[in-house]
Formats: C-alpha cells, sequence, structure tokens
C-alpha cells in the first residue's frame, strides 16, 4: 500500500480503521477510531467496542455477508455512533472499514431542526402565557383589594354596633338574644380579620409591601403586644410570660408590622392552649441577630401538615383548643413581613409537646441604637 496513502488512512482520514486478526482481535486503529472510542482497541475483541444492541453480530457471519452492515459503536461521549462498515479479508487479518452514515446524519440533522423550531414555537407561546398571566395576576390583586377595602367599612359598622348593643342592653336582653348579638359580634369580627388579612395578601402579591422602618425597642413592642392578648388568655386561665434572655438592641423596623407578627403567634399560642395553659415569649440577641420566639403547650403539628401553615388557607388537622375559627392566612402574611425585614421564621413542633415559632430580625447599627434588659 503507498506510504503516503496509508499515513492518510491513518492519522486523517474521516473513517474509521480496525485491523482484525482471524479470531476477531483488535491488532491495529487508526487515529479516528481511537478518539471515537476514547480508549486504546488494541487488544481488544472487535465486538467490546460496539454497541450490539440485537445481539447477534458475528465476524463469520459479516464476512460472508458481502453488504455493509450498520453498526453502533461505543464513543468517549457516551452515545452510540452509528457507521457503515465493510468487512474486507486482507493478506494478515481482516479490515474493518467504517465510514459514517450520511442518511442517519441527515435524519438527525432534519431531527434537530424540527425540535429547534418547536422549542422555539413553545417558548414564545410560554412568554405570551406568561405575560397573561401576570395581567391576569394583576387585575385579581386589584380586584381584592378593591372588593376587601369596600367590604371593610361595613363590617367595622356592623362590629361596632353589635359590641356596643352588647354592652348597652345586655341587663334589658334574654339570654337568646344576647346570644345573637354575641354570634354577630364575633361573626364580624372573623369576617374583618379575613377582609384584613386579604388585603395584605394583595399587597404583599403584587409587591407594595413598603415598610415605614424606625428604630425601635422590640421588647417595649412585645410587651404591648402581650397587653392587646391579656384578655383572651384570662379568658381560659392562660399566663403569658416574657423572658428577656440578655440586652436587646434597638432595631430598625415597621411597628405596627411586628405587631401584627406578634399577635398573630401569641394569640395563635392562646388559641391553641388549653384551659389553665401557658404560653412563653422569649427574646434573645446573638451573632448579630434578635431572635423571638412564642411557644405553647397545645397539641402540637404533625411534621407532615407543617409546611400547609405557611400555605395560603393552609390549615392543618389540629383544631384549636376552644374551637377559634383561622383564617388561613395568618401565618403566611406574618412569614412575608419578617422576610421583607431581611429575617427568618421557623416552627418546632411535635404531637403532644406544643409548638414554638420563632422568628429572627439581622441588628442595623445606627447612632440611636441602644440596649433594653
Amino acid at each position: 500500500m503507498d506510504r503516503q496513502l496509508l499515513t492518510y488512512l491513518t492519522n486523517h482520514a474521516a473513517i474509521l480503521v480496525f485491523h482484525l486478526d482471524s479470531r476477531g482481535l483488535i491488532v491495529g486503529a487508526n487515529s479516528r477510531a481511537r478518539k471515537l472510542t476514547g480508549l486504546d482497541p488494541v487488544g481488544k475483541d472487535f465486538r467490546e467496542v460496539l454497541v450490539d444492541f440485537s445481539g447477534s453480530f458475528t465476524l463469520d457471519d459479516a464476512l460472508a455477508d458481502e453488504k455493509p452492515r450498520l453498526l453502533n459503536f461505543i464513543t468517549s461521549g457516551g452515545l452510540p455512533q452509528t457507521y457503515t462498515v465493510r468487512f474486507t479479508p486482507a493478506d494478515d487479518g481482516i479490515l474493518a472499514i467504517g465510514e459514517l452514515d450520511q442518511d442517519e446524519i441527515e435524519d438527525l440533522r432534519k431531527s434537530m431542526l424540527r425540535l429547534n423550531n418547536e422549542m422555539a414555537n413553545l417558548t414564545r407561546e410560554l412568554q405570551k402565557k406568561n405575560i397573561e398571566l401576570n395581567k391576569l395576576n394583576e387585575l385579581k390583586n386589584h380586584f381584592l383589594g378593591m372588593a376587601a377595602h369596600d367590604l371593610r367599612s361595613p363590617l367595622s359598622i356592623v362590629e361596632t354596633y353589635s359590641d356596643f348593643l352588647t354592652e348597652e342592653l345586655s341587663s334589658q336582653l334574654g339570654e337568646e338574644h344576647l346570644n345573637f348579638l354575641t354570634i354577630i359580634k364575633s361573626t364580624s369580627s372573623f369576617m374583618r380579620g379575613l377582609i384584613d388579612n386579604l388585603l395584605d395578601i394583595s399587597m404583599i402579591e403584587s409587591g407594595k409591601l413598603d415598610l415605614d422602618r424606625s428604630v425601635q425597642d422590640p421588647c417595649m413592642l412585645i410587651r404591648k403586644n402581650i397587653g392587646l392578648n391579656a384578655v383572651l388568655a384570662a379568658r381560659k386561665q392562660i399566663a403569658i410570660a416574657l423572658d428577656v434572655r440578655n440586652a436587646i438592641p434597638e432595631l430598625s423596623l415597621d411597628a405596627d408590622r411586628i405587631i401584627q407578627v406578634m399577635n398573630n403567634l401569641i394569640s395563635n399560642a392562646v388559641k391553641f392552649s388549653p384551659q389553665g395553659g401557658a404560653v412563653a415569649v422569649t427574646i434573645s440577641h446573638e451573632g448579630g441577630r434578635v431572635t423571638v420566639s412564642v411557644s405553647d403547650n397545645g397539641p402540637g403539628i404533625p411534621r407532615e401538615e407543617q409546611r400547609k401553615l405557611f400555605q395560603p388557607f393552609g390549615r392543618t388537622s389540629v383544631k384549636a383548643a376552644g374551637g377559634e375559627k383561622s383564617t388561613g392566612l395568618g401565618l403566611l402574611i406574618a412569614r412575608k413581613i419578617i422576610n421583607a425585614h431581611g429575617g427568618e421564621m421557623s416552627l418546632e413542633s411535635e404531637p403532644g409537646r406544643g409548638s414554638v415559632f420563632s422568628f429572627s430580625l439581622p441588628v442595623r447599627h445606627n447612632e440611636h441604637a441602644g440596649g433594653t434588659q
């Protein structure tokens, strides 16, 4: 064989050349074959470099049949590559010469073009749908906020008047009528709370939760909130204890929003604690963060249900000790408020061992910051 031709076939040709002995062992291979398989094939059985899906390839059959065969070779990339292979007897063995299957390459090229076009069309369609969904979501939030705002005033009037009638006419009404007024008051109060939560949700989802930050004493805010929940706790003979672990710095925060979070956590703890139970509020400062924890001795929450608590209208199988209702939005809103402050909220709970809801806020040092004990 001409030396230049041999050099070309060995080092440069875009074909596979395997030199086999009579037993089918590879005794030589060109650069293309070595690069394709990613290994040194010399000494291996020719079948070891094939991906024989049918399991029926034999060298004797290939030699007996002069027609070229479509064979799949292993590749360094892991995906089989199909070649058209001709087997030719030689003086010193057998030559297996493989060429790429041009028909397969063309089919693959067409398939790739078709898939790329389909992907581009799907991407454009998805973008259109996302734009439409965003518009619908904005419309929903606008409608929700408008409806909630319009409902808040009449519900507040119903709640105020029922409260007035209960106080002014309690001595003049019979037990049945007084019970009617109590139901009207509690129901309107629950509805107003739901409306307030819906307004908060619409504000949060529309990205309009603006914080009115100022430097505040977190201990003072907590004490204020404990006072707000004292009446509810007293009805169930529940004590709310505050434990200030160390010097607590002042924080830059939205006081009304943090009070809203605390009210949700403490009122929930009271609701789920049994008659004569206890609620503990702990505040500490460590590692540049102030952490507040509210624990109760209620029934606890199964681990598999805990994620529901921070989802819209999420409820668990656990019932409040006094049968109090919940909107299923309070904890979601509370977590959003804490996240907006750059903080985190967490829950630790086990059935029969109560629950501990905690949140931590970063300390922002400024010239007004001080310490509270």
